[in-house]
């Protein structure tokens, strides 16, 4: 699906002056030392049950690997210089830590592989982004990728909840930026109703309210601004719980600086983006009630040939909005809720939390279960297949059978590194590319 952007200064003025690639280097400090799980080991049945075992949340899923440290002060962090977070502890991670296996996705931003950590032998995702497409020039699209580099690791080291996806390392070598991010083996939820088309209210509202949850803890404890929820960004677990990926798009919500940026994905975006005018956190709630209706009827409410179309059906989507004759009367009443063109009428999930929860669309969700942090004792609606996670199993062949080059990390720019004295992690794993 086509992300439709604007080039305006909001988000990109306070940033270009003194942009630097430098921003996106930090370090990590273990909370504990690594598994010593060998590769040559990795595919033993305990290994690969270790490795699905859940991590409360409070425990902390980090803790699984290694943690990130937290600054308590979000909005300042945006604008922090990661290049001094050396202090941080002396762990810094290079690409020849990780051995690539399989490509899990690919976009406009790069590659997503799903990689495996040497020392560990625990999988991630490796969401890797060239360099050469974000150069810093009068190329306001340049500018742009840059700002949503920096801006997902921002947000994501600031998160800890168990419907949003970790961050655990991120760093840089001569020509790629890279984000190391918890490996989501479930795959892409809408990837599993690929033969039902839709799914019953009853399972569709699990997943809606995970979704509830990880919104509104983006609004009510880190003050972001989503913007980019979407079915692509919605993922499961190896235990069937629902992730939120992909924070490019989102922004820290402030009342000095209003947004107004046409940010998103066209079929999922809210009447006051694409008009042009302030909007806050009431746009994420909208596209909720887009993707709930994707979820309820197998594609979004409102559809066409080009953007164009897409966006002036939305405009107009008092007199666009329409239902099949087989949702309930509760979904079909959830659903105008959310799909309000006005913010103001809007469903205020934010503000009104119980008036959600009492919904008798929700009539079959714990929502204390859920909102306790330990998901895992809860049975979901799709469990998905899981024989191997390094098979990639719940992700679209299209991707995962994409040809790829592995890093070769030993190339000339690694001898001159050697020359100057930098050695690398993994001498061995060097030595066996190199032959």
């Amino acid at each position: 699906m086509t992300e439709v952007f604007s080039f305006d200064d909001e988000e990109l003025s306070q940033q270009t002056e003194n942009l630097n690639i430098d921003d996106l280097n930090y370090r990590i400090l273990p909370d504990q030392e690594p598994d010593s799980i060998s590769s040559s080991n990795y595919e033993q049945k305990d290994v690969v049950s270790e490795l699905r075992k859940p991590v409360p949340i409070k425990q902390n899923r980090r803790n699984s690997s290694h943690a990130i440290d937290v600054n308590e002060n979000f909005v300042s962090s945006i604008n922090k210089s990661y290049s001094s977070a050396g202090s941080l502890g002396p762990y810094k991670p290079k690409l020849l830590d990780f051995e690539p296996i399989k490509v899990l996705g690919k976009g406009s931003f790069g590659k997503v592989l799903l990689v495996r950590e040497i020392s560990t032998g625990r999988l991630f995702a490796l969401k890797q982004l060239k360099k050469a497409t974000l150069i810093i020039s009068d190329d306001e699209i340049n500018t742009v990728n840059y700002q949503r580099t920096v801006n997902e690791k921002s947000i994501l080291e600031m998160v800890d909840h168990p419907n949003i996806v970790l961050l655990y390392y991120a760093f840089q070598d001569h020509n790629k930026l890279y984000l190391i991010l918890e490996y989501l083996d479930g795959g892409e939820l809408f990837h599993h109703l690929a033969q039902e088309r839709f799914m019953s209210e009853k399972n569709a509202s699990y997943y809606i309210a995970q979704m509830v949850l990880a919104l509104r803890y983006l609004h009510t404890k880190l003050g972001v601004i989503y913007r980019d929820l979407k079915p692509e960004n919605c993922m499961l677990n190896s235990l069937g719980n629902l992730v939120l990926t992909d924070f490019g798009l989102s922004k820290v919500s402030s009342e000095d600086d209003p947004s107004h940026s046409l940010t998103g994905t066209a079929q999922y975006m809210a009447p006051e983006i694409l008009k042009g005018e302030n909007y806050g956190f009431a746009v994420d709630w909208w596209s909720l009630g887009c993707v709930a209706f994707d979820l309820l009827t197998g594609s979004p409410p409102f559809t066409g040939n080009n953007n164009k179309k897409i966006m002036d059906k939305i405009i107009s989507s008092k007199k666009n909005l329409k239902f099949p004759f087989y949702l309930s009367q509760d979904a079909k009443d959830l659903l105008r809720k959310l799909l309000q063109a006005n913010p103001d009428k809007r469903m205020d999930i934010d503000g009104n939390f119980d008036m959600l929860k009492n919904h008798r669309f929700f009539r079959y969700v714990d929502w204390k279960q859920l909102e306790s942090g330990n998901q895992s004792d809860v049975l979901p609606p799709i469990l998905p297949v899981i024989t191997n996670p390094v098979l990639a199993e719940n992700f679209d062949p299209e991707f995962t059978d994409l040809p790829f080059t592995p890093q070769k990390h030993f190339d000339l720019a690694s001898d001159i590194l050697h020359v100057k004295g930098f050695t690398f992690a993994n001498e061995s794993y060097l030595e066996k590319y190199r032959s």
